[in-house]
């Protein structure tokens, strides 16, 4: 196998949605190729990983695509061999959702093949775990008599080596239609892949043997991609509109060469990354500022510190947000027959999560650190 495809052969996260008795079953298969081995390749210098992908997707592309789907039947076998042995004993219909995500895999795939053979950014990282036995720390927060500790893993992290710095951006694979909001962000949810990109700042430099800047957090949809398209439709407009549904959701350091390097035309027509070009060409909406990046890292450091105090308290108090009624923590919460939560009712209020802009957003972030420094 050749390293190119070795590599994204190795991170195919294969989602299977299976008819079971009363409904369905979604089924994560994560498949790892050859990973150790082509580790030690990728923590090498940027500029030989960038060759040996270039070598790989130049003037290849039918061949690629063709190589690629192999690898990527040969990842499904293998799981159909380890967890579904009586595939062909299942119903018609299992059988049929199986195929057609067994395509949904292949489209995924090769968007994130096409994606990376026009970046200068590459993986240097899978399954990352922090704590745990991982290979970075757990990320720890000590105030006021109160500690919290918060492992887990990220499914990719991807660098860029220049000037002896390495840019590092995170990456999270999403199974349903969750997308990065900074709504979200402000009322301290969903925070968790701005944890992990700012402990590789503090922490990854031991790993990666370099300076680390954080260069973003991305989410990849890696679901059933379904595009409603009349008959006929040229390839080229049903590639665009494949396009449109996996396109990442996420906020990148927006300095020029960055986004170049994370993808070659971001700055004139970007199709992977979440950038809004306004029509003068500059960027409305996807980047944040280095200083942005330090002033969010400082305000999820207060949220953590926050949640520290309030566990060492107990407070245990119903005090929910978000969109409305029928999106919220309480309709999913395997408490809420017991809290008895009744918005409206007495002293119970939700909080609801409003859209907020980048300026607003920012704006927020400014308030709450300066109120810190008081």
């Amino acid at each position: 196998m050749k390293l190119f495809w070795k590599l994204f052969c190795s991170m195919v996260s294969v989602s299977i949605l299976a008819c079971a008795v009363g409904g369905f079953v979604l089924i994560d298969g994560q498949f790892r190729a050859a990973l150790e081995q082509e580790m030690e390749v990728l923590r090498g210098e940027n500029d030989m990983l960038r060759y040996a992908l270039f070598m790989e997707a130049e003037g290849r592309v039918l061949s690629g695509r063709e190589e690629l789907e192999e690898l990527t039947d040969q990842a499904v076998r293998q799981y159909m061999d380890a967890s579904l042995p009586s595939f062909d004993k299942r119903d018609a219909r299992f059988r049929y959702l199986f195929r057609r995500l067994r395509r949904t895999v292949g489209v995924i795939v090769e968007n994130v093949a096409e994606e990376l053979a026009a970046s200068d950014f590459v993986p240097v990282a899978f399954e990352l775990g922090f704590g745990d036995g991982g290979d970075l720390p757990a990320i720890s927060v000590q105030t006021a008599g109160a500690s919290l500790t918060v492992t887990g893993k990220v499914d990719r992290v991807d660098g860029w080596l220049k000037d002896g710095r390495l840019y590092l951006r995170v990456v999270d694979y999403k199974s349903g239609k969750k997308a990065f909001d900074l709504g979200d962000v402000r009322h301290g949810l969903n925070i968790q892949m701005l944890l992990y990109l700012f402990t590789l700042e503090r922490e990854g430099g031991a790993l990666f043997g370099r300076e680390i800047v954080p260069a973003g957090v991305l989410y990849l949809p890696a679901r059933d991609v379904l595009v409603s398209q009349p008959r006929g439709i040229d390839e080229a407009r049903l590639r665009a509109a494949l396009d449109r549904e996996l396109r990442r959701s996420g906020m990148v350091l927006g300095e020029p060469e960055v986004l170049r390097a994370m993808e070659h035309s971001a700055l004139e027509s970007p199709r992977f990354l979440p950038l809004t070009l306004g029509r003068d060409g500059s960027i409305a909406k996807g980047v944040a500022t280095a200083a942005e990046l330090g002033k969010l890292s400082r305000y999820v450091d207060r949220l953590l510190e926050k949640i520290a105090c309030e566990l060492r308290d107990g407070n245990i108090d119903a005090d929910p947000c978000g969109r409305s009624e029928e999106d919220s923590a309480c309709t999913y919460c395997e408490f809420a027959s017991a809290c008895h939560f009744m918005d409206g009712e007495g002293g119970d209020r939700m909080e609801l999560i409003r859209p907020v802009t980048p300026a607003e957003f920012w704006s927020q972030i400014d308030t709450t650190i300066e109120e810190e420094r008081i």
